[in-house]
Parts: structure tokens; C-alpha cells; sequence
């Protein structure tokens, strides 16, 4: 069983990881450090994460990781506000 992390913009695919077995919270934590440095401040491009109800997405640890790098964190939505 494979799993995959794709990163998906109107533009297209701009990454993705596929792992072997399931996808844990410190996996998709891992993910997202790799993720971050591509995003840009709200508004511009590649600036809103949109996420689903999935445990994984919403661990204290990823909501103090993306707070780090100056996110606002909604349910289901984080923006990226600035560095």
C-alpha cells in the first residue's frame, strides 16, 4: 500500500512525496518543512494552504510549525501572512 502528498496549485502539481504505507503525523510534518519554503505572503501566489479534516493535518505540531513561519491557522484553511 502506497500513499502520496501531493502539493497542487492552479497551476499544477508543484510536488508530491508517495511513501510506503500510511501517512503518520510526524511524516506529514516532515512534508510540510520541505513544503513552507515554496509558499509566498498573503495574497500572492502559492500563500493559502487549504487542508481537509484528516487527524494528521491538525496536530499541536503542526499548528505551532505553521504559526512559526507567520500563518494564520482557520479550520481547514492556514494563510500565509508574511515571513
Amino acid at each position: 500500500r502506497y500513499s502520496i502528498l501531493p502539493i497542487l496549485t492552479l497551476d499544477g502539481i508543484i510536488t508530491y512525496d508517495i511513501i510506503e504505507g500510511l501517512v503518520t503525523s510526524k511524516r506529514f510534518l516532515e512534508f510540510l518543512r520541505e513544503l513552507l519554503p515554496l509558499t509566498n505572503p498573503y495574497p500572492g501566489p502559492r500563500s493559502v494552504l487549504v487542508l481537509d479534516s484528516c487527524r494528521i493535518h491538525h496536530s499541536e505540531e503542526i499548528r505551532a510549525l505553521v504559526e512559526d513561519e507567520a500563518c494564520m491557522c482557520f479550520p481547514n484553511v492556514l494563510i500565509f501572512t508574511g515571513y
